[in-house]
Parts: structure tokens; sequence; C-alpha cells
């Protein structure tokens, strides 16, 4: 298999069904860690191989009305073997310090979910240190 992920953008954002009910979004992430040669690719290459792999997943058909390849060299981490341990250490040493907490997609997922997550519990865990005190309101 060439892609690691596809995402059918029309059925997951309800704003990109609605562009034109007759057509459907799709996104596919193609390249792994130490992998750099699908990024050397010509662009109707990656399509082919998306689509191949996308016919032998989901039985996918349709040919695509457009394309558009973009290539995100070192876009994305890469996390390497230990990454979830190393995370949790450094957090526990961070739980001392009041007013710092790690978040974001290099500690915690790269999608958009995973950063949400990430930063709330980064912001819960603050707002509910003890020593931080309770928080005003500045305005600002």
């Amino acid at each position: 298999r060439t892609i690691k992920a596809a995402t059918f953008t029309s059925t997951k954002w309800g704003w990109a069904a609605a562009a034109d009910p007759d057509l459907f979004v799709l996104r596919t992430s193609i390249g792994r860690y130490g992998e750099a040669g699908p990024l050397q690719w010509e662009d109707a290459e990656l399509v082919r191989a998306a689509r191949g792999d996308l016919g032998e997943a989901v039985g996918l058909a349709a040919e695509p009305v457009d394309a558009v390849v973009t290539r995100w060299y070192d876009g994305l981490p890469q996390y390497q073997v230990g990454h979830p341990a190393w995370v949790a250490r450094v957090r526990g040493y961070l739980a001392a310090l009041p007013g710092l907490r790690l978040c974001g997609a290099a500690y915690d997922g790269v999608g958009i979910a995973a950063c949400v997550a990430s930063g709330t519990r980064a912001a819960r865990e603050l707002l509910l240190t003890p020593e931080a005190g309770p928080r005003e309101e500045t305005g600002e």
C-alpha cells in the first residue's frame, strides 16, 4: 500500500458536501517516517497510486474531476519508539512548575482533534492547579 490515510472530506465536513452535492472531496496522505521515495514521484504517479489503493480498500473507481498534490517535506512530527513514555516523563516534571504545561502536535498527535484535546488538557490542568490561585478577568 502507498497511502497511509484517506479522508472523505465531504462526509466529514458538511460545508464540503454542500458545495456541490454531485461531487465528493477526498484527501489521501502518502509517506512514512524515513520513506522519502514517494516525495520524488510525479504528481500523476501519486494520484494513480492513491486511486489504486482506494480501489482495493473501498472499491473506489471514480475518476477525479481534479487533483491537487501538496508535498509537506518534514511537515508532520514523526514520533520515535518510546515517545509516549518520554512525554509522560516531561509532563511529570512540568507538573511541579506553576503556569507551565506541554501541549501540541509535537507531543500528542497531529490531527486537529488531537491538538484541540492536547490544548484543552493543558488549559484544564493550568486552571485547576491549586498554586495558580483563582483566575481573574483582566479585560485584555
